[in-house]
């Protein structure tokens, strides 16, 4: 069958391998098994331990020895069902002194960025440590960041090249947020319109001279100046 290098799973030896046939086909099982980074989908988030649990989308492709090679196919190959990975840290921008967080929901996505050893033994002390497990590169050792979507689902609309823009369902400024700004438009409005007022405002039953003023008409209650997204503390 000669040399063929399949478009996603391992090589196939042919029946009278060279000693380079075997390395060659040694190197791209280590190459497969070598896990760097990879996309996922998000099917549970926990806000207060911020782990999740993910279904890697990117697919392991195997060879097939349930099905003869043949001229069509001297290759057979079968493509695995999704890893799922549990408890995964999400890498939230932080520091010790403040941090960024967004809405998780089953269904997102992202990239498992995969560690070169253990992440057990440093998650659990937070300084430098024996990795203690001797494997490498494995997908149980990654950390998730809630970035990258498919093209068929780019944001919109289309980025602004003039400003950092953050959107979402609700924006807080602060974790004690409870209380919406003002915005500039709505409070310039308001202003107006009680200048307006005031500027036609008149009292009944007011005689020239000496006197007693009338009954004021009331000023209209103002509206409200809450912008419909952003709280801040």
């Amino acid at each position: 069958m000669g040399n063929r290098e399949q478009r996603a799973g391992p090589y196939e030896m042919p029946e009278d391998p060279k000693i380079s046939d075997l390395f060659r086909s040694q190197i791209r099982n280590l190459r497969l098994a070598l896990r760097t980074h990879t996309v996922c989908t998000v099917t549970a988030y926990n806000p207060t331990t911020q782990r999740v649990t993910v279904t890697v989308d990117i697919l392991q492709v195997i060879k097939n020895n349930a099905i003869t090679p043949s001229a069509a196919n001297p290759a057979p190959t079968a493509v695995q069902d999704p890893v799922t990975l549990t408890n995964i840290p999400v890498a939230w921008p932080r520091t010790s002194s403040g941090y960024f967080t967004l809405p998780i929901t089953p269904g997102d996505k992202g990239e498992l960025h995969v560690q070169d050893r253990s992440l057990e033994a440093w998650l659990s002390l937070g300084t430098a440590t024996d990795p203690v497990a001797a494997w490498t590169h494995n997908l149980a050792d990654s950390v998730f960041h809630p970035a990258i979507f498919n093209a068929g689902d780019p944001i919109t609309p289309p980025t602004d090249q003039t400003a950092a823009v953050i959107e979402g369902p609700l924006v807080k400024v602060g974790r004690n947020a409870v209380n919406f700004v003002a915005l500039a438009n709505l409070v310039l409005a308001e202003l107006q319109a009680i200048k307006t007022w005031a500027d036609s405002h008149a009292h009944s039953g007011v005689s020239t001279g000496p006197g007693t003023s009338g009954t004021p008409n009331p000023m209209p209650a103002p509206g409200s100046v809450a912008a419909t997204k952003a709280q801040a503390e």
